[in-house]
């Protein structure tokens, strides 16, 4: 499904001409809702474009860890200044100016990730870029159930 992501995602990567590098390990299959993850990877993808610039470098890296897939979306862009570093998730927080950004794609990703059983994480650095690491387990957990 990566590969399918960054296809569709192309268009961005013409228009800035940024270059897209995949180191895309083969991965065991895994229990998911494979829409919703697409959109996790989309929004990671286009948001590390928007960061990345005029000519940057978006690479896409994927591995199997023991019982998790791991996906780093890692862009050579501005980086995140460490002040707004624990807002990026929250609803409605954006750093794009107006009408270019809602402030719901890193959201709405951290609960499809978190919906999953996985997690998602952002190591930054001002200046040299992004790294957003997905890790999400093979099989989610067993949901509890409400009685009912």
């Amino acid at each position: 499904r990566t590969k399918s992501t960054v296809s569709i995602i192309r268009v961005l990567t013409r228009k800035n001409q940024v270059r897209t590098d995949l180191d895309l390990c083969p991965l065991p299959p895994i229990t998911c809702f494979p829409a919703k993850i697409n959109q996790v990877f989309m929004n990671l993808i286009a948001n590390a474009i928007d960061a990345s610039g005029y000519e940057g470098v978006v690479k896409v890296r994927t591995r199997a860890d023991g019982k998790h897939v791991v996906i780093d979306v890692i862009d050579n862009g501005s980086g995140i200044p460490p002040e707004i570093r624990n807002r990026i998730f929250d609803p409605f927080f954006t750093t794009k100016p107006v009408g270019e950004g809602t402030g719901l794609g890193l959201s709405i990703s951290y609960g499809i990730v978190r919906d999953h059983g996985g997690v998602i994480r952002v190591d930054s650095t001002p200046g040299k870029g992004s790294t957003f690491t997905v890790d999400l387990p093979f099989a989610p957990p067993a949901r509890k159930s409400t009685g009912k």
